[in-house]
């Protein structure tokens, strides 16, 4: 279900698990967004969240000025690292509140193979637990003109190792931020139902083709 999110909005149920990349209140360029609001509005951005799962992805030291008054502090956290060309802004933080993921779910090679030790390691499974530094390159271009007019595009990667390591059959996946639909799209494909909400129309307008272009394939494989 994609949404135009209200203000007030506070219709999370217990089946619900919140992955969001909000606004960063940092003066970001969104599409038609203002991201630098005083203190007090971008709190209550989370104040609806208080109480339920939520995974959130920000910088740490907005997450730790700005988010965790609100929902308390995190279970546990993960580096998310990138190389790009924005100076000291080369990692994020991916934090859960009221939930905890389980990286045993997600497996990755072994570093040096060719290790003795290490290759004794790979006869018993395959691969390692995921480890709490994850290496995801930004997205840099977008395959549909329309996503070009909306910065800030989330990796699916980043989503689908979230999803994969927290959520439940039954979870609904819910992203009130919705921007180009990353979450939405990353949970469609999983298998997840899912909801996502937006204030802009252009990101509601982006997350609509592009969870339609993934029905259409699935129904044409």
């Amino acid at each position: 279900m994609i949404t135009k999110l209200h203000a007030n909005l506070n219709s999370y149920d217990a089946g619900d698990l919140i992955i969001t990349d909000p606004p960063y209140n940092i003066g970001y360029h969104y599409n038609g967004y203002k991201d630098k609001i005083d203190f007090e509005e971008y709190q209550s951005l989370f104040e609806p969240m208080r109480g339920h799962r939520c995974v959130i992805i920000n910088y740490a030291e907005i997450t730790i000025s700005q988010i965790i008054p609100v929902l308390g502090f995190p279970l546990r956290c993960v580096a998310w690292t990138y190389p790009s060309n924005t100076g000291n802004r080369q990692w994020r933080l991916v934090s859960w509140f009221n939930c905890e993921p389980n990286f045993d779910r997600v497996r990755v090679p072994y570093k040096n193979p060719t290790d003795k030790r290490v290759m004794e390691l790979m006869k018993k499974g395959e691969g390692r637990s995921i480890p709490d530094h994850w290496e995801i390159n930004l997205v840099k271009n977008v395959s549909v003109e329309k996503e070009k007019e909306y910065t800030n595009q989330t990796p699916e990667k980043l989503i689908s190792n979230i999803i994969q390591t927290t959520a439940e059959e039954t979870d609904v996946i819910v992203d009130p931020f919705a921007g180009t639909g990353t979450t939405a799209a990353v949970a469609e494909k999983l298998g997840f139902q899912w909801r996502t909400h937006d204030t802009n129309e252009v990101a509601l307008e982006i997350t609509k083709n592009r969870i339609n272009r993934i029905s259409h394939n699935l129904f044409n494989q």
